[in-house]
């Protein structure tokens, strides 16, 4: 291994010392920026969202603000209607009219001067319609409301009802049904039904101050499921999209709050306190947030202008560092490769020293294993010669066992044959005996004849034949038991040749498992004469074995020694 010079740095050095002067610089630099940058979007996220939630709830607050408008409106036209009917000169002539004090004429003449001043005094009230006790028209000025526009509160109620938009004639009002009642009685007298112009809530409805562009305000009901808006839409349309219809229903049953429109747009929805009106603010979520955008924006280019500064300045502030160390690492460098130089150097020769050590005591590990295993083998070449000799004098013993046999089984076999031979004379003198006695049974059978004979010639001598006719008598008693004693000696005989006739036949089977266990013994000393040669030649050969592993012990163990030596 060449080392590197150590007297001045190389280039290679030079030019690594310098990249990792620029790799610190531009990491350090990239590292404050991204820290800027992360405390700078952990800051501004929330701010977003939190001003994000102040343009929804601005949103609200639009709707709310024309909610609140359109209910002074509404309260107002409630007010001046029941001005209106509550004037004490007119209600006591509508008194005197339902008792039929006056006649209509009359009525009307009296009343004319108050109703005209009434709607001189309210712009907005452009028609009055007074109804007498029973709900019959008793005096009407400025614009005829149709009766099938009029609103009539239920009975005993004091307060006043405002109808929905109606069109008369092209035109949009609203009608007010207003009590008269006598306040010493409190029955109602009559009815005033009021007809305003309906040009101050369209101004309310239609003014658009800080929806921006694309902001629509609708103000309308809900009647048997669908939404009904009381003006055209922003841009003339007047059929309702679907979310602002959902709201106005939501509103119309008294549920205020938010919720998502067609597409991007946010729409925030109210209902109208005492009547089943609605209103809904509908704004795009884009132009809602624009301001929350633009300002997120700035408020992102300024952050990243400071971060570039501070990085700038953090970058110029550690160039000078980043030089000072960069030139105690080109020092250190040098003499990191004088080092490394003198430690290839001993580690190359402490690897080939230990090589050397490994070799040598791997032989000397093999060698202790040979001498172990040739130990081994002595030691089972003299066991293995030792058994040889044990198997050549037990085979030997074998041999002279299987002589021995052998000529006790040829004295057997004698024997068998000699035992059958008396068997079968044993069987020939039985058989003889048989025919004896079968003469003595013929000869006691003749006797009996005799003696009966004799027996029946003395019954007729008389008296002189008594004594021939006892000897008669004895003589066929012996003849009796002589034929009896031939019978026995048959039956015994008979048992006798049965006895014989086995006897014999397990002699022939005996003769002929001794002539089998011969023949097997004759092969078996054939056999152990072969294993007898055969453990000869294993002992000679296990005897030469012995000697020369423990030739090979010797020597194994004299080479042992000496590489232990060196």
């Amino acid at each position: 291994m060449v080392p590197f010079p150590s007297s001045q740095p190389s280039t290679s050095g030079t030019s690594r010392a310098r990249r990792l002067q620029r790799f610190i610089v531009l990491g350090a630099a990239a590292g404050i920026f991204a820290i800027s940058a992360i405390v700078a979007v952990a800051s501004i996220v929330p701010l977003y969202q939190r001003l994000k939630e102040a343009e929804e709830r601005n949103l609200d607050f639009a709707a709310r603000t024309r909610t609140l408008t359109v209910e002074e409106f509404l309260a107002r036209i409630k007010d001046v209607a029941l001005q209106i009917a509550s004037r004490t000169r007119a209600r006591s002539l509508l008194a005197a009219y339902n008792q039929g004090d006056s006649d209509r004429q009359e009525y009307v003449t009296a009343t004319a001067p108050m109703l005209r001043d009434a709607i001189a005094q309210s712009p907005a009230v452009v028609g009055i319609s007074r109804l007498d006790r029973q709900g019959r028209l008793a005096a009407s000025f400025g614009r005829t409301i149709p009766e099938g526009l009029w609103l009539l509160p239920p009975p005993g109620e004091a307060e006043a009802r405002v109808s929905n938009p109606v069109e008369i004639d092209g035109d949009t009002y609203l009608v007010v049904g207003a009590p008269i009642v006598d306040p010493n009685s409190n029955n109602r007298v009559g009815t005033d039904i009021v007809l305003f112009d309906i040009a101050d809530l369209e101004r309310i409805i239609t003014d658009y101050t800080g929806l921006g562009q694309t902001g629509e305000t609708v103000l309308g009901t809900a009647q048997l499921g669908a939404a009904e808006a009381f003006f055209p839409l922003r841009d003339g349309a007047e059929t309702l999209s679907p979310a602002l219809a959902a709201a106005l229903q939501k509103g119309a049953t008294g549920e205020a709050g938010q919720q998502t429109g067609d597409g991007e747009a946010a729409i925030a929805f109210s209902p109208i306190a005492e009547s089943n009106w609605a209103i809904a603010v509908k704004m795009d979520r884009q132009e809602l947030f624009a301001s929350v955008d633009a300002l997120l924006w700035r408020m992102a280019a300024a952050i990243a202008g400071l971060s570039l500064l501070g990085t700038a300045g953090a970058v110029l502030l550690l160039r000078p560092l980043v030089r000072q160390l960069t030139g105690q690492t080109e020092a250190l460098e040098n003499q990191v490769r004088e080092n490394e130089t003198l430690l290839h150097e001993r580690t190359a020769a402490l690897k080939e020293e230990r090589h050397r050590r490994e070799l040598l005591q791997e032989a000397l590990t093999q060698l202790e294993e040979l001498r172990s295993s040739a130990r081994q083998v002595a030691e089972g070449a003299a066991v293995a010669g030792n058994g040889a000799d044990r198997a050549l004098q037990l085979s030997q013993q074998g041999n002279t066992a299987t002589d021995r046999a052998l000529a006790e089984m040829a004295a057997l076999q004698e024997s068998t044959h000699a035992l059958g031979d008396r068997s079968r004379q044993l069987g020939d003198s039985a058989r003889q005996v048989g025919v004896v006695a079968a003469l003595v049974g013929e000869l006691a059978g003749q006797t009996n004849m005799l003696a009966l004979n004799a027996a029946v010639e003395a019954v007729r001598a008389g008296e002189r034949g008594k004594g021939f006719s006892v000897v008669a008598a004895e003589i066929r008693a012996l003849a009796d038991r002589s034929g009896q004693s031939a019978r026995k000696i048959t039956e015994l005989l008979t048992d006798i040749q049965t006895a014989i006739e086995g006897v014999t036949k397990a002699v022939e089977t005996g003769t002929r498992s001794a002539d089998s266990s011969r023949d097997r013994l004759q092969e078996a000393v054939a056999a152990l004469e072969g294993v007898r040669q055969a453990i000869d030649e294993v002992s000679v050969s296990s005897q030469q074995i012995s000697r020369s592993t423990r030739e090979q012990a010797t020597a194994i163990e004299q080479v042992v020694g000496a590489i232990e030596q060196v």
